[in-house]
């Protein structure tokens, strides 16, 4: 007993250790303190803003020995300028000599820093001297701060310091350096540090082998085991996993690593909220850099590691169980498309090693990605695991199309199979047909970025447009790729929970194609702001408005099956119904956005990203947590906890709600999206958001939870405890090793009495 505290309190104190982050120091506290580098600004209240920009004219790169230079330090950005005390400044320089030539600017006696003088506080650009090192050894670093003030101080003084309005609110500041070397003089790259989310990786990895220690001296303590034979145990029962070629294994594989990354992508997301409690400036906790790569990794990690893979698990597990099929018709193929999934994700994650992540976006625009300024490590991983990634689901789509329409039991026809069937069959289409497009796309961007080519260099004769043509090519299929699947899941929930048959199964297969192929002609809805050719976007807006139509129709059909059954409430059934709710609302902002002047008034606003969350995740990710619940029994013979399954609905419905719902509200009022700050009115609602995005991501704790104690110490399920339709109810939970002792065949009612 004592050696499991003292293994808790260990635990507890690496934990205290890892997440022990430090804080940053501050800027000098007022004009002509020789305190100031120490103590940090005090004096003005509008706090850092990184869009004050400030600049040292004609300081050279390389100095000559002692030589005057006469230099220009000039600000801008911040609040507008007024008549009198527009701005100030300390500099300091680590070598040489600076000297005033004017009285706007004034050094202290017996320092060695310049600021400006009263009369200065009603510039924004100084000019100043500075004598050269004697020596060419040296690297002078200078080190500058800066006000850009409105005046309000001056009124203060003129009016007392009760005048409405009067003071220095409003004011920001900002501080930056600049080096000029002497010419033997060696510059060394001063060490950055790392990035909170780098912090966050190395704290889980620290965490993650403490318990491995602890977990392995447990067994070695209590079961008395040796370490070799603590080792070979866990080898015995990870090795099958590691080399399955079994569908049901890989599915499950699948399965866990997508929701595992969707954990990490939320992780990533509550980061992103943090920094959007409040209007914070550069660095008061993520730095923009790091905001930019923090919701990079966010989008690329929810679509192509959490959601993919969560659909391609349960398609792996499902299919050949709906199709009466031993397996998939290429067992090594899948396995191999399984292990490019994880592979190409610890690629993508890599950058944050290198020099930062990747920051130009899900999306990848150019010439964020491919110009002069494009030179992070991190983008070149995100290029190099997207192509991994789009490797992986095209084998898998190969693998699924061959097996539905080669390998289908005795009597199961196309218009025969279960909806979710049916959901991936379209789906698999639209990825062979839209994934060698993307995979062009990152082979020319690619040789950009390494080669030197110039396929998007605007300059050349290139296209940076072009790749915004070939990425939604993609792109907007992928958005139907994730989706389609949840409709699938939804209707195999929705007729067994309201006991009876899909109404009107044809149309819904209609429907599905329908969406598949509308999908291919509405990308055009991202480029409205583009200068597109109008007929073109015209086109584009109605084909987009077309897709409320098949969409229409699976909602009518899932609402007239519930109309005409008998609805039984379990934890399956209400998520789907929630899962109905929020993608309703996700679909209708979305026909919203269809209209191409309001498209362009919210295009970069918060609108799109509320209603991209209402279709990823109150649609895509809330169908496939239902599909847990539903098919859990299935897969492990064991029962999840109904009282913790509604629990986790409740609080997560609510909180989904809360937190992206006002997303629409800050969206029309101006809020930009991929902004690390935001005006300080919009302050209120975002912080709701934010507290209300993060009780949402504790709200998930309880699936974990739930998902853990049940496959521990769940009621035995039996076969089919849900009393549903399909082929996959007829098999043992979970299923033997070929899934079906012996191929079964499909009869119908009529052919039965026949």
């Amino acid at each position: 007993m004592n050696k499991r505290i003292l293994s808790i309190g260990f635990i507890v104190a690496i934990i205290f250790a890892v997440t022990a982050f430090p804080t940053g120091n501050g800027l000098p506290t007022g004009i002509g303190n020789e305190n100031q580098v120490v103590n940090g600004c005090t004096c003005h209240t509008g706090g850092e803003n990184g869009n004050v920009a400030i600049i040292i004219q004609d300081l050279p790169e390389i100095y000559n020995v002692s030589k005057n230079y006469t230099l220009t330090l000039n600000i801008s950005g911040g609040p507008p300028e007024a008549e009198w005390n527009k701005g100030g400044f300390f500099i300091q320089a680590s070598h040489g000599t600076l000297h005033s030539i004017d009285d706007n600017t004034w050094k202290p006696e017996g320092q060695t820093h310049l600021t400006h003088t009263e009369v200065g506080n009603n510039y924004r650009e100084w000019s100043f001297n500075w004598t050269a090192p004697e020596s060419d050894s040296y690297v002078a670093k200078f080190s500058v701060w800066a006000n850009s003030v409105n005046g309000n101080a001056k009124n203060m003084a003129e009016h007392g310091e009760n005048s409405d309005g009067m003071g220095s609110s409003g004011d920001f500041w900002n501080d930056a350096e600049f080096i000029s070397a002497g010419a033997t003089a060696v510059i060394t790259e001063t060490k950055e540090e790392m990035s909170v989310p780098q912090k966050m990786i190395y704290a889980f990895g620290i965490l993650f082998l403490t318990l491995s220690v602890v977990v392995v001296g447990n067994r070695m303590v209590v079961k008395d085991q040796s370490f070799e034979d603590v080792i070979k145990d866990y080898w015995d029962a990870a090795y099958p996993w590691l080399t399955t070629t079994d569908h049901k294994y890989i599915g499950t594989l699948y399965i866990v690593t997508g929701f595992g990354f969707f954990f990490i992508g939320g992780i990533l997301g509550l980061l992103i909220r943090w920094q959007l409690l409040e209007p914070r400036v550069d660095g008061d906790f993520l730095t923009y850099e790091e905001y930019n790569s923090t919701f990079t990794m966010h989008g690329t990690t929810m679509i192509f590691l959490a959601a993919m893979p969560i659909i391609f698990g349960f398609a792996n597990y499902l299919i050949p169980l709906q199709i009466g099929a031993r397996d998939l018709a290429f067992p090594r193929l899948n396995a191999l498309g399984y292990w490019l999934l994880p592979t190409g994700g610890l690629v993508i994650y890599m950058g944050y090693f290198t020099g930062g992540a990747g920051d130009v976006g899900w999306t990848g625009y150019t010439p964020y990605s491919s110009g002069d300024t494009a030179t992070r490590p991190g983008t070149d991983f995100w290029v190099a695991g997207q192509i991994m990634l789009g490797a992986s689901s095209t084998l898998t789509a190969i693998n699924f199309l061959t097996t539905m329409l080669r390998m289908r039991a005795p009597g199961v026809t196309l218009m025969r199979m279960p909806l979710f069937a049916w959901s991936i069959l379209v789906t698999v289409f639209l990825l062979l047909l839209s994934i060698p497009v993307f995979t062009v796309a990152l082979l020319l961007l690619m040789a950009d970025r390494t080669f030197g080519t110039l396929y998007f260099d605007v300059t050349a004769g290139g296209d940076p447009i072009l790749w915004q043509h070939l990425f939604w090519y993609f792109g907007h299929p992928e958005v139907y790729i994730v989706i389609l699947p949840a409709f699938g899941v939804l209707s195999e929930i929705i007729s067994t929970f309201s006991r009876r048959p899909i109404f009107g199964y044809t149309s819904m297969v209609y429907a599905m194609a329908t969406i598949g192929i509308i999908s291919f002609i509405v990308y055009g809805h991202h480029m409205f702001t583009t200068g597109a050719d109008p007929l073109f976007r015209f086109i584009v807006m109605l084909t987009t408005m077309l897709v409320a139509v098949p969409t229409g129709i699976k909602i009518f059909n899932w609402l007239a099956t519930m109309t005409g059954g008998s609805i039984v409430l379990k934890t399956p059934m209400v998520w789907a119904l929630g899962t109905v709710i929020t993608f309703t609302i996700g679909g209708i902002t979305g026909i919203i956005l269809a209209s191409i002047p309001i498209d362009i008034a919210l295009h970069d606003a918060y609108f799109v990203v509320a209603h991209f969350h209402y279709v990823l995740v109150g649609g895509t990710i809330f169908a496939f947590i239902g599909g847990i619940y539903y098919w859990f029994p299935k897969m492990t013979g064991k029962m999840m906890n109904e009282k913790l399954g509604l629990l986790h609905f409740a609080t997560s419905f609510i909180f989904f709600n809360a937190a992206f719902y006002p997303m629409h509200n800050v969206g029309i009022e101006g809020m930009p999206r991929r902004y690390a700050t935001y005006d300080p009115e919009l302050a209120g609602l975002n912080e709701f958001i934010s507290i209300a995005a993060m009780l949402f991501g504790f709200a998930q704790l309880l699936f974990i939870y739930n998902v853990i104690y049940s496959y521990r110490n769940g009621e035995e399920a039996g076969d089919n405890p849900w009393d549903g339709w399909s082929l996959e109810w007829a098999t043992s939970s979970p299923p033997p090793h070929n899934s079906f002792t012996e191929i079964p065949t499909l009869k119908v009612a009529e052919e039965e009495e026949a």
